[in-house]
């Protein structure tokens, strides 16, 4: 104890065990202070019970004895707080020249980890500008790479360590992992094992015990802490893909995971990234054996974000279950068990793996979840549907190409009449569907609130034949071309398996068949043609025509939209013919087509009659 301060003791003014420490504050030791920051002592007045400090900033601010005992941490010389006090201009020329050795020195003043908000408070504003910090903090990163025993987090979240050079490196990281008390820790040291592989002697064999670790924290940790156990379990995975190797005998799969958790795992996974989607779905056929699996990776289509829709949906692909995914998509159409992601996801594919079921439908659906959102939550949930619309300059003009005129025109109503889109971008979207059908420009008119019946109408014989067109093709084709995808499958390389790949494509072109039979019987409308009017020409009826230039005779009979048959002069209602005789009258004139482009033949209605069945 320091002679002065040993008298103050015995007087009775301090505790022996304070007048320890008082002894250690002696002029020139540098502390800290919780409030001011750094400082140096600068000369004891032991008679009036104060020290002299000097703090960056603040020289000469007396402290009592007492205050000063209790509230000053000693530094050592060479940390970087009493350097930077000491000689600052030594640092600055240290920041620019070299940043690893300002960093390392950093670290070795902290205990050898440090958070990145921690570095930028000791160093920026005093050594490094505010405004170049930024700049200078990307370059040290830069030179850092080289720097191997100074490891640099790749989240701001995580610390920056120094390594014990004296120590392999391989061995310190093994050791940080099995140290690491949570799971957060563990993975952001499983981080750095991966992008320093090379630092191993022998990494397959120096790596068993933190596999066996991960096995066992994700056995203890599954009910509080899925995602991260998922986390973990897919980081090893992914490890044991690089080195080549094998986990040990009894290590907990990501399949078992998913199998113990498939309550619950929906949830705990949307956060995930895309690849780490993948792997999870990519294990379910082992997770849930005997395609159950299946129905498993289905319920998350609809509960998940979109990019788990993305993957759940190359996972059925690849496994061969594309007419599966197809029904579950309709399915979600029909009951709009639809989220926006799912919506988006849809769009983007229509040309991919969403072909078979990308129609108007799909437009009335967004439109639905856009007009929900917005009652809502207003505006703001709206947003990313919205701008689907607005941004995908053709997806409108693709979805309105092919359907019924009704469905068109509800469609446009929904547009126009709505409040979710201001007026140029109402204008911008009907302009899209006029182009791709240009006899709906009547929908900007006002006065075209009419709604015409465009149900489709067909012979109840024609309806029957559709419909069992489709029960043949859902339950013998579809079933007998997927069988034919197994074989070849089985077969092996598919890379190389032609048979393999002419099934899938003949897959596609089933499906796409499917849905729109699917369509059209949707729209349909049987009838046996009874009580036609025969005052004009109309469906159910049989003209008699007579050409006008040679007065030759003709006969036709205009039926549903699938019961045309050239042979018999029986013509679909929907044919160009038949669309221009509809409404004439006995001694009416008409236009009709010929087969040569844009040339037609003059004719005369000399009768029209009613057809019987």
């Amino acid at each position: 104890m320091n002679p002065e301060v040993q008298n103050i003791v015995a007087a009775g003014k301090l505790s022996a065990a304070d007048g320890e420490k008082l002894s250690k504050l002696e002029p020139g030791t540098f502390c800290v202070h919780k409030s001011w920051g750094v400082g140096k002592i600068a000369e004891w007045d032991l008679l009036g019970d104060r020290l002299l400090i000097d703090f960056e900033g603040k020289p000469g601010h007396p402290l009592k004895l007492a205050f000063a005992i209790n509230s000053l941490e000693i530094l050592p010389a060479d940390h970087l707080l009493s350097r930077r006090l000491a000689d600052l201009d030594a640092l600055k020329q240290m920041a620019a020249d070299n940043a690893p050795a300002l960093v390392e020195l950093a670290l070795k003043s902290s205990g050898n980890t440090l958070h990145l908000d921690d570095l930028e408070k000791l160093l920026k504003g005093r050594i490094i500008p505010d405004a170049d910090y930024k700049k200078w903090w990307e370059g040290a990163k830069r030179a850092l790479k080289t720097h191997r025993h100074i490891v640099v987090p790749a989240k701001r979240t995580e610390k920056l360590v120094l390594r014990d050079q004296a120590e392999n490196a391989g061995t310190q990281m093994v050791k940080s992992f099995l140290a690491a008390r949570d799971l957060k820790s563990k993975l952001a040291t499983l981080a750095s094992i991966q992008k320093d592989l090379d630092l191993f002697t022998d990494a397959k064999a120096e790596l068993v015990p933190v596999f066996q670790d991960i096995s066992d924290s994700a056995r203890k940790s599954v009910k509080l802490n899925l995602k991260e156990c998922l986390q973990l379990l897919l980081a090893r995975d992914e490890l044991i893909d690089t080195l080549g190797t094998t986990a040990p005998m009894g290590s907990m799969k990501i399949s078992d995971l998913i199998c113990e958790t498939k309550d619950v795992l929906a949830d705990a996974i949307k956060s995930l990234a895309s690849s780490a989607l993948g792997r999870i779905y990519r294990a379910f056929p082992e997770a849930f054996p005997n395609r159950a699996w299946v129905s498993e990776i289905l319920h998350h289509l609809t509960k998940t974000g979109g990019r788990a829709v993305a993957e759940i949906a190359v996972v059925l692909d690849a496994n061969d279950e594309r007419d599966v995914l197809a029904e579950a998509l309709k399915k979600s159409l029909r009951n709009r068990m639809l989220s926006s992601d799912l919506l988006i996801w849809m769009a983007r594919e229509r040309k991919g793996l969403a072909e078979s079921v990308f129609d108007i439908d799909l437009g009335h659906a967004i439109l639905g979840v856009i007009e929900s959102d917005h009652m809502e939550g207003g505006p703001k949930r709206t947003g990313r549907l919205q701008d689907l619309l607005s941004d995908d300059k053709t997806l409108l003009g693709e979805m309105v190409a092919e359907a019924d005129d009704e469905d068109v025109r509800l469609l446009a109503k929904r547009l126009i009449n709505g409040s979710l889109f201001d007026e140029l971008t109402r204008r911008s979207l009907m302009a899209r569907i006029i182009k791709a059908r240009p006899e709906m420009e009547q929908m900007m008119d006002d006065n075209s609130a009419a709604v015409k019946n465009d149900a489709l109408i067909a012979s109840w014989e024609s309806l029957e034949k559709k419909k069992l067109e489709l029960e043949d093709l859902v339950n013998v084709k579809i079933p007998e071309n997927k069988r034919e995808i197994q074989i070849a499958r089985d077969e092996g390389d598919l890379r190389e398996n032609g048979g393999y790949k002419a099934a899938r494509d003949q897959q596609s072109v089933l499906l796409r068949m499917q849905a729109k039979l699917e369509r059209e019987l949707r729209h349909a409308r049987g009838t046996d043609f009874a009580n036609v009017s025969t005052d004009k020409v109309g469906i159910g009826t049989i003209v008699d025509l007579e050409d006008v230039p040679s007065g030759e005779k003709e006969t036709f009979t205009i039926l549903g939209a699938w019961d045309g048959d050239l042979e018999k002069n029986i013509i679909s209602y929907l044919s160009e013919s038949a669309k221009a005789l509809i409404g004439k009258a006995v001694g009416d004139e008409v236009e009709l087509p010929t087969d040569s482009h844009h040339v037609s033949r003059k004719a005369k209605v000399t009768a029209i009659r009613a057809f019987k069945v």
